[in-house]
């Protein structure tokens, strides 16, 4: 592919005759696999999207997976198919503050410089700043930076640019699909022409939820990209959920699968925790130095972990028992029904939290181990709702994670 400094958007290039082409249809074992290169996330030749609100670390996992991208090894615990040279367009920072939270993260996860082998590149737009794509005099669009980008990329042997942030790359209009789709189009170009993944980093809009529409600005970016992942901070609820004192949860991130349209999306977030590293470099002016934040991966506790086969079928006696002689327990926490929930034995007896029993319950009522049914209280002459036991589907050993038990 040819790239020319300046080229109008969508140029007007000589079109090739138009012929219906039979297809080949190869065996499928002869098509070659598509070349990944981090787990599922990022992939040669294309545009993935790291979206995430500002302060909550995405420059940090960026940098690991720079590094890990770099050295092939599996830092944060995803697939690093190869090695391969990185180049991290940090355009914001200055390139000391860059090295200092590259050194931290090489600190933190037992990075040395022979292990990356000279394949970590960086860039501070504070020195050279990048615009792969804007406006000009007479309204065209024109894209200055990007034949040299893909050049400098291709002369280095680069697998994957990371661009932080992508807004800083280019000087077009944010909210307009036009405008996006040319800069995001300027990156793809460069990732189809070097060869290389190319990583966006952007920001959200403000009140978005957990989706691909998540991305600020105009929809035509995230359309652009073929895989985009969101990191949002840990919720009160999912610290609740997990036990997770209110203190810890603010170190505490989820990575979200948003749009994966050459894989199948994960099916649950990835967990990860920000951490302060000291840098060591503490002089008489400042003895205490620098302490960098950078980011590891964070395994949830499991309400699972707190259970034994033998913990379960306690607490299944118990439920199958009763509150008292001629009642059963509810399977939800409903008015009244409170007080009859099954999720109270294990509280009760084991001191899970509310929603660590709600979640037990609702494993066991998906699974089959717990069924709803209708009975008479005769008591209150009425028919209730409850839950019984079956036997048969009862653990004969611990649970192995939270889906089964």
């Amino acid at each position: 592919m040819s790239l020319t400094p300046g080229f109008a958007y969508w140029p007007e290039l000589p079109a090739p005759p138009l012929r219906a082409v039979p297809a080949l249809l190869p065996p499928p074992c002869a098509i070659a696999p598509r070349p990944w290169l981090y787990g599922t996330a990022l992939v040669a030749g294309f545009v993935s999207l790291l979206i995430a609100p500002g302060g909550v670390g995405k420059s940090a996992l960026a940098i690991v997976e720079a590094l890990a991208l770099a050295s092939g090894r599996a830092l944060l615990g995803e697939r690093v198919h190869h090695p391969v040279g990185v180049w991290l367009l940090n355009l914001e920072d200055p390139l000391d503050e860059i090295e200092r939270r590259v050194a931290a993260a090489m600190i933190r996860h037992g990075v040395s410089r022979e292990d990356l082998g000279g394949r970590l590149h960086l860039h501070s737009g504070r020195d050279r700043r990048i615009v792969m794509a804007e406006e000009s005099a007479d309204g065209s669009i024109v894209f200055p930076d990007q034949a040299a980008v893909c050049d400098a990329a291709q002369a280095a042997a680069i697998g994957c640019l990371i661009v932080d942030p992508f807004v800083r790359s280019h000087h077009l209009e944010e909210n307009s699909n036009p405008h996006m789709d040319a800069a995001a189009s300027a990156w793809a170009e460069v990732a189809q022409a070097s060869g290389a993944a190319v990583m966006l980093v952007h920001h959200v809009r403000k009140g978005a939820s957990l989706d691909a529409e998540a991305a600020r600005g105009a929809k035509a970016l995230t359309d652009a990209a073929r895989i985009a992942r969101i990191l949002s901070p840990m919720s009160a609820a999912e610290g609740e959920e997990m036990g997770i004192a209110a203190e810890e949860r603010a170190r505490l991130v989820r990575l979200d699968d948003v749009k994966a349209n050459l894989a199948p999306r994960a099916g649950r977030a990835a967990w990860y925790r920000l951490e302060s590293v000291a840098l060591g470099n503490g002089t008489s002016a400042y003895p205490r130095g620098d302490h960098v934040q950078a980011i590891t991966r964070f395994r949830p506790p499991t309400v699972w972990a707190k259970l034994s086969a033998a913990d379960c079928n306690a607490a299944l006696d118990a439920i199958a028992a009763g509150p008292e002689p001629g009642l059963l327990y509810a399977a939800h926490r409903r008015g009244r029904g409170t007080e009859r929930w099954a999720g109270r034995v294990l509280g009760e007896r084991f001191g899970l939290s509310e929603a660590e029993a709600a979640r037990v319950i609702g494993t066991w009522l998906e699974n089959g181990l717990l069924v709803e049914c209708e009975y008479r209280d005769r008591e209150q002459r009425k028919q209730r709702q409850g839950v019984r036991v079956i036997d048969a589907r009862r653990p004969a050993s611990p649970p192995q994670s939270g889906d089964e038990a």
